[in-house]
């Protein structure tokens, strides 16, 4: 205490220098400053006494002496006790530290001196050495800003605190205060939020704070159920999320508590007395709701369940109902009654009305069904709502004859027909159906005996009789009896062809007709419509129309998309029905099902024709509009034709050439095309065109090759000329051949005329022959002509010449060389000599003619030794010998110059290739020859 009066002291002392400073403290000082606290509000009460009316305040945290509060105010003495009051709310809980608070009066010209500090301790002080943490359990509004404060234990130093999971940043207020401010707090949860305070020793110092709304009830409406009490309800506003027992919501009614309410049962409060007007109020710990109500007794009637339903009596189309009430009161009440009745496709509400309702009769029910009835009442006067509902009653009618029956016939054919009826529903039916009677008549004929049918046909086959109209009965049986039969007369058969039938195209999947109004439609008129090509039992359906109505919609739950269906429209009289007009189409088209069948190509030349049959009408779901033909590649189509006429089922593609091919026929309604059928086919020439092709193109080739051998042949005419065709010396006779020629003497030789050598022993080291070359001889005898037309038979020896072994030196050489290359050879050589005249003589063979040389084989330069044709010398005759016998003196020897070389026989004078003597011989120099040559 000594420290507090020491700082109070030098407190004092500094306010009176600054007093003194100024030249101020005429006013006086304020008298008996005293502080109030009050913790829970967080407040700060201040009174004193002065005779002023403006007072300067200031209020500090002690420890550290921070302002916290400096204020003018304005405040009137209390006219009874003469004491200044005013108060003061703290930010802060008052307990987290020492709070100091000095007055001063003020005028408009001067102040006083400030009044002793006035000081009020908090939980920080010394003497308390625990661990605080301020507010506790506070209840707050949901946004509303709180300040916490925690007081750290003696001799242990702040770490940290926490609001829920979030760390907050902590404020120093003392020595051991320290405070966090948490603004907007969101709603807590069940329990509160939690705020906790944490020392570097781990002590752990916590509070609960509770975030919530203010009660928001509404709604509040009183009613009466007895006629007596009163029961009062409104509705629950939204959460305040306070769910501690002393922050709930309390509700008073009245002044009278709502226990149920309050327990948080139910969210009403009764009352056993009928007060015209009530109020009740919502309070917790952050606001109050007051609600109010008023209203007379009658106005406000809810009445109770019905009890005890039962049926009293039970017919086919009607019964009795009958409860009873659980107030008295109700028996005298006004009242009206609700009845809902619920069956299988059937509901219905009725209302009754009367005193004290107790029973009412149900009539237009429906035979043999299950009804469930459920009750409610209300007051009659001032209708305030309807009573609560009775629980679910279920009532079984009776059964009773069926209704009569729907009946159309049909006509397959003249002779043949079906006549059909449609089920009954339930509410038609009036109890479970055991089969149908069906029976027939005529004009003829008073009637048949009725044919029984099973309950699960609807149709049945007729004959008609050909010499008058058959009348058809049908009628519908259940346990309760027989239906009233329902006739239909046997309409005239009229096929689709014996009539024109127009295209019909359906609209949002429906048909919709028109046709115009017949004088004979005394009954009506009967619109029918039947899936096209169907015979025998088809799903036949019909609608009978009044006379007055000329068009008809066949909607599209009756019709399946993709079908074509014929509809006709009969008038009704008392006779046959009368067919007026008919139809066929489709309420919805679709693409076909299947392909066109049977596509075929055919060939014709370079064209091909395709045909095809048409897809069969169960299969197009739609009208055929046309036909598509492609050609198929290898990615995609190419379109060919679009054949717009669906009577066409044939197409005829041009101009192919020979290849394959792949086509594809597609038929397309309105909906679009179908998948298409493909066919195959390859593209081969005509006989003819082959024929004519297999003979040019080789005549062609031959052409081709002829013109490029040919060209060959003249850009290599040196080299052909050269292999194909040398030049040949012409033959050059020497001598004198102008004397007569004498006759031929063939002298056969001693030995025989051919004599083949065997074996014969070559020595190559012997010389061998060599040939005149042709220059020599040309430039000898170009002047020497021989006659061989002479008539003097010329001497022509032949010589069977064979190669001898080499032994002699004067060996031969033929003009041609053949000799030399026959010089190594081993067969039989035969040499033709020339012819002589007798007159030869053996100079005149070294004159000139053919004349072969004989050289050495160590060279050319050796001299040429000539051979004497001696011919008696048997050992000098085992070479090759050319003769020399022509003798050209005479005349005659002209003529055989142009058979000069030529072979004869060895039993004939005559040349074995005889030429005239008017023929020159031929020069060697051919049309061919110069071509190769290049000559012109």
């Amino acid at each position: 205490m000594q420290g507090w009066v020491t700082l109070a002291l030098l407190l004092s002392l500094r306010v009176k220098r600054s007093l003194g400073q100024n030249g101020v403290g005429e006013l006086p000082v304020p008298r008996g400053l005293t502080l109030s606290p009050d913790l829970p509000a967080q407040t700060l009460s201040l009174t004193w006494q002065s005779d002023s009316s403006l007072f300067d305040l200031e209020i500090f945290h002690t420890e550290l002496m921070n302002v916290v509060l400096n204020e003018t105010v304005a405040v009137k003495a209390d006219p009874v006790t003469g004491l200044h009051s005013w108060t003061w709310h703290s930010p802060l809980p008052l307990e987290c530290t020492s709070h100091s608070a000095r007055i001063r009066a003020r005028n408009q010209q001067s102040v006083s001196q400030w009044s002793p500090l006035q000081t009020i301790p908090g939980s920080d002080i010394p003497e308390k050495s625990e661990s605080f943490m301020f507010p506790q359990d506070k209840v707050v509004p949901v946004g509303s800003n709180m300040t916490f404060c925690c007081i750290v234990k003696e001799k242990d130093d702040f770490k940290e605190m926490m609001y829920g999971r979030q760390e907050m940043s902590a404020t120093r207020l003392s020595r051991r205060t320290y405070a966090i401010t948490v603004t907007n707090q969101p709603a807590s949860g069940n329990t509160g939020t939690n705020v906790i305070c944490c020392s570097q020793r781990l002590t752990l110092t916590g509070a609960v704070v509770f975030v919530g709304y203010p009660p928001g009830d509404e709604g509040l409406v009183c009613e009466t159920r007895d006629l007596a009490s009163a029961e009062c309800s409104w509705k629950k506003g939204r959460d305040t999320r306070l769910r501690m027992k002393r922050s709930r919501t309390k509700y008073t009614l009245n002044g009278r508590d709502c226990l149920e309410a309050n327990e948080r049962k139910t969210w009403w409060c009764g009352s056993k007395v009928w007060e015209e007007s009530w109020t009740l109020v919502a309070r917790n710990p952050l606001g109050t709701v007051q609600l109010t109500d008023s209203a007379q007794l009658t106005d406000r009637v809810h009445l109770l369940a019905p009890v005890n339903v039962t049926v009293v009596e039970v017919e086919a189309w009607s019964a009795t109902l009958q409860w009873s009430w659980s107030v008295a009161a109700y028996k005298k009440l006004e009242m009206v009654c609700q009845l809902q009745l619920f069956a299988h496709e059937l509901s219905s509400t009725r209302n009754y009305s009367g005193p004290g309702l107790s029973s009412v009769v149900l009539e237009s029910l429906w035979p043999d069904v299950d009804y469930t009835v459920t009750l409610r009442c209300g007051s009659k006067h001032s209708f305030w709502k309807w009573g609560n509902e009775s629980a679910p009653y279920r009532i079984h009618t009776k059964m009773d004859r069926p209704d009569a029956l729907d009946v159309w016939i049909r006509m397959d054919s003249s002779n043949t027909g079906r006549v059909f009826w449609k089920p009954l529903s339930m509410r038609k039916s009036h109890g479970a159906l055991v089969g149908y009677e069906v029976s027939q008549s005529s004009a003829e004929e008073d009637g048949r005996t009725p044919v029984s049918v099973p309950p699960g046909n609807f149709s049945y086959p007729i004959i008609p009789n050909n010499s008058s109209d058959i009348t058809v009965a049908v009628a519908a049986r259940n346990p309760a009896g027989l239906s009233q039969p329902s006739t239909v007369t046997t309409p005239a058969y009229r096929a689709d062809s014996q009539l024109s039938v127009s295209k019909l195209l359906g609209t949002n999947g429906s048909f919709v007709l028109s046709w115009q109004p017949n004088l004979n439609a005394s009954n009506g008129y009967a619109v029918e419509w039947v899936p096209t090509g169907c015979s025998g039992l088809c799903p036949v359906d019909w609608k009978k129309v009044p006379e007055s109505d000329c068009s008809f919609t066949v909607n599209s739950d009756s019709l399946v998309a993709g079908v074509r269906y014929t509809v006709s429209v009969y008038s009704l009289s008392t006779g046959a029905p009368t067919l007026l007009q008919r139809w066929q189409g489709y309420s919805q088209e679709m693409i076909p099902s299947q392909s066109v069948s049977e596509l075929s190509p055919s060939q014709t030349g370079s064209d091909v024709l395709l045909s095809w049959k048409a897809t069969a009408m169960e299969h197009q779901r739609g009208f055929i509009r046309g036909y598509t033909v492609y050609l198929a590649n290898a990615a995609h189509l190419d379109l060919i034709a679009n054949i717009s006429d669906p009577e066409v089922q044939s197409y005829r593609v041009k101009g192919l050439s020979p290849s394959s091919y792949k086509f594809v026929v597609k038929a397309y309604t309105s909906a679009g095309e179908d998948a298409g059928s493909t066919v195959d086919i390859k593209i081969e020439m005509d006989t003819a065109d082959m024929l004519f092709v297999g003979i040019l193109v080789p005549l062609g080739i031959m052409f081709c090759c002829l013109i490029l051998i040919s060209i060959c042949c003249y850009k290599k005419r040196e080299w052909v000329k050269k292999a194909f065709y040398p030049e040949i010396p012409g033959p050059k006779v020497p001598g004198d051949w102008s004397s007569p020629q004498g006759p031929l003497d063939v002298k056969p030789s001693p030995h025989s005329l051919v004599h083949i050598v065997e074996n014969p022993e070559r020595d190559f080291t012997k010389e061998g022959l060599f040939p005149v070359p042709e220059e020599e001889e040309e430039s000898e005898n170009d002047n020497i002509e021989v006659d061989t037309d002479s008539d003097e038979p010329a001497l022509l020896r032949y010589y069977n010449q064979v190669v001898g072994d080499g032994s002699h030196s004067n060996q031969v050489s033929d003009s041609s060389g053949s000799s030399t290359a026959s010089v190594g050879s081993t067969q039989t050589e035969i040499t033709y000599a020339g012819i002589q005249s007798p007159t030869s003589s053996q100079g005149a063979c070294r004159g000139g003619g053919y004349r072969p040389q004989m050289q050495s084989v160590a060279g050319p330069a050796e001299p040429q030794i000539e051979f004497e044709a001696d011919f008696q010398d048997d050992a000098l005759n085992t070479g090759y010998k050319p003769q020399c016998s022509w003798q050209l003196d005479s005349p005659e020897a002209e003529n055989f110059t142009g058979s000069l070389g030529s072979p004869t026989s060895v039993t004939s004078s005559r040349f074995l290739i005889p030429e005239s003597s008017e023929e020159k011989p031929q020069p060697s120099n051919t049309w061919f020859h110069n071509f190769l040559s290049g000559k012109s």
